[in-house]
């Protein structure tokens, strides 16, 4: 849902007596921290539990974030009620705020943390700061403190103003549902409708929001002394953890608030044309290009001949996206320039993400193919809504080809991704293509195939006495799972790459297993696939009675239920389909034998399909099993499917051989 006001229309109309008291308290609320707190209610002193939300370690009483741009803060204010020894961690606060920035500060913190008792005792240290590291090396900068002799039963109180200068104006992002039952939340916004400056120089005068909020609750309007809206909700779920599910911050109720004048259609065409501008601007400084050009291709290449010398030219290149922390510190030294244009990626033979990849559109176009940039979000961290009228969703550039009759599409600038191929986070979304036409030209990029992105594992292995079996193991990383790995190891040494492969393949197999690596894969190719060869030992058969049972799938002995909850909140988001063949031969001893095999396995749907079969062939058990899965993202209404489908395969990959003992002559 998306809202609108723009700065030029208000209605006049008269507050109702019950309005006007409404905002009385809600300015009062929002003016900065003190140290007065709202009457705890004897019920919520003697709380113990949420029903809500059965064992959870804590709960949200209460809620309140106001938010002022005539005044220039933000305020927010929490109160906890601990349920449990794992709730005690919601006394350690970490506020978000960017550092370095003198227009953004973090004052008026305040807390105390209150027994059942009613004792009270106030928070009197000293907030610190203190960095955070994300996913993909993202780091921020947080005001942390710690609230006091907090245990099971106490109730948290704490508030503190975000505050900034008076030439900024800061529309908020209300993110309204968090990982604890909320009792009470209320949310306040007073806007600036006078006239702004804008992004890239527009000038607007209106507010826009993208609600993400269900019904029964909406925004409401107050007009009169002053513009403001509000949203109150009640009894807020939380948002529960599930395995393979979208990205948080995509499924959190929420409210975007945005100060634009222009239309939607408006604002991505205006957008769409200055990006189509850079880019070009990007392109056109281009001296070089063409001689360059002359060295990497020939002119008897077939187009994919040159499109692929282009490509592997272009990967070869220094990717500054992807410089581990302690050698971009030492490249920075050397003085690089800033890249204002595809000549001086070539002079410098250096670029990041986005600025290698245009090097490779504008090498494409000088090559004769029509060539395109498309500008897509990652979404490891969120999907692209149209109804936002933000730019700053989007996170990189790819391109777009075509030749033969076909789009094709490439991400040089993702390191060691192959031919081809995306980084699976730029894929299977919707981005915007370069244009500048009369409307914006939003795409869908397409997904990978799932043997795009395959493992195939091949052991050669021997039972053992011991119930053990033991031998060469060799794994192939394909595609998308291949540049994954490469990406990582590029970020450590040889030893550090040595135990990201040995830890992944003991996680394949069962506790107590030994796992060495004894041929290293080529870490620095692209398009071949990444084989590595290691020596494994891992427990496999036990003796029961007069048999002895043994698991021939031992790269999934382990392995617990892929979904195991019987109802689903969530929709399913396995990233991006994906493939694993597996291929075992596990050589008896002379003193056993088969004496049953599993019965083959089939299971096929639209999206996924999975063969398991066990034969004997010899005294070696050849297991061979493939499993496959076209589908990424599935809705809740589909969970049962897909949940039954992996639990087939669950019981296919628990299969067990029944082998006996020979007997031979002269014993």
């Amino acid at each position: 849902m998306r809202g609108r006001l723009l700065g030029g229309y208000m209605r006049l109309r008269f507050l109702a007596p019950a309005s006007l008291v409404l905002l009385v308290c809600l300015l009062l609320a929002a003016r900065p921290a003190r140290a007065d707190w709202p009457p705890i209610a004897p019920e919520e002193l003697a709380m113990t539990s949420v029903p809500q939300q059965p064992g959870a370690p804590a709960v949200i009483l209460l809620r309140q974030e106001n938010d002022d741009d005539l005044k220039h803060f933000h305020h927010s204010y929490f109160r906890i009620k601990v349920l449990t020894e794992a709730g005690r961690r919601y006394a350690d606060v970490e506020l978000p705020y960017v550092r370095g920035q003198a227009h953004f500060t973090i004052d008026s913190i305040s807390g105390r943390t209150v027994h059942p008792d009613g004792t009270v005792i106030p928070f009197e240290g000293k907030p610190f700061d203190k960095v955070i590291t994300k996913s993909r090396g993202v780091r921020y900068s947080v005001k942390a403190f710690t609230l006091p002799a907090v245990e099971p039963g106490s109730i948290l109180d704490y508030k503190y103003s975000l505050r900034y200068e008076d030439r900024y104006f800061v529309a908020p992002e209300w993110v309204v549902q968090r990982d604890l039952f909320q009792k009470r939340a209320e949310f306040t916004f007073i806007p600036y409708l006078g006239a702004l400056v804008l992004a890239h120089g527009r000038v607007g005068g209106g507010l826009n929001w993208s609600n993400h909020v269900p019904p029964p609750f909406k925004i409401e309007h107050h007009e009169l002394p002053q513009y403001f809206v509000t949203l109150a909700v009640t009894d807020v779920p939380a948002l529960v953890d599930e395995p393979n599910m979208p990205p948080e911050d995509m499924l959190r109720w929420r409210v975007d608030f945005y100060y634009q004048a222009d239309s939607p259609a408006d604002f991505w065409k205006d957008e769409s044309k200055r990006w189509t501008k850079d880019v070009e601007s990007f392109l056109g400084k281009r001296n070089g290009v063409s001689e360059k050009l002359g060295t990497v291709t020939a002119p008897a290449d077939t187009p994919e001949q040159k499109l692929k010398k282009i490509y592997a030219f272009v990967q070869g290149l220094e990717n500054q996206s992807y410089i581990p922390a302690r050698q971009k510190q030492e490249t920075d030294t050397l003085g690089l320039k800033p890249n204002e244009g595809v000549e001086d990626v070539l002079s410098q033979h250096s670029g990041t993400h986005d600025e290698l990849n245009r090097l490779f559109a504008e090498m494409a176009r000088e090559s004769g193919f029509t060539v395109n940039m498309i500008m897509v979000p990652s979404r490891d961290e969120r999907f692209f809504d149209e109804s936002l009228l933000n730019m700053r969703q989007f996170d990189a550039e790819i391109v777009e080809v075509q030749a033969g009759g076909k789009d094709l599409y490439f991400d040089p600038g993702s390191k060691f991704c192959p031919y081809g191929l995306l980084d699976w986070r730029y894929s299977g979304s919707k981005g915007m293509r370069e244009g500048g036409g009369k409307a914006p030209d939003f795409v869908e990029v397409p997904l990978p195939t799932y043997n795009d992105a395959m493992i195939k594992r091949v052991a050669k292995v021997k039972l053992g006495d011991d119930g053990a079996v033991s031998g060469l193991l060799g794994v192939g990383f394909f595609g998308i799972e291949g540049m994954i790995r490469r990406q990582q190891g590029g970020r450590t040494d040889a030893e550090g790459r040595k135990k990201l492969l040995e830890d992944e393949v003991k996680g394949w197999l069962p506790g107590g297993s030994e796992v060495t690596l004894t041929a290293t894969p080529l870490w620095d190719e692209t398009e071949k696939p990444m084989v590595a060869q290691f020596k494994i030992s891992c427990p496999a058969a036990v003796s029961a009675g007069k048999k002895v049972v043994m698991a021939t799938h031992i790269f999934q002995s382990g392995e617990k239920p892929m979904f195991s909850a019987a109802q689903r909140i969530n929709p399913v988001y396995l990233y991006y389909p994906s493939r694993q063949i597996d291929d075992i031969q596990i050589t008896l001893p002379p003193s056993m034998d088969v004496d049953s095999l599993p019965a083959p396995r089939k299971i096929q749907l639209d999206y996924a399909m999975y063969t398991a079969e066990d034969k004997k062939q010899g005294n070696v058990i050849v297991t061979q099993r493939d499993l496959a899965m076209a589908g990424m993202a599935f809705p809740v209404a589909e969970y049962g499917n897909v949940k039954g489908f992996y639990e087939k395969v669950k019981a296919g990959d628990d299969d067990q051989v029944i082998l006996k003992g020979v007997a031979h002559a002269g014993n």
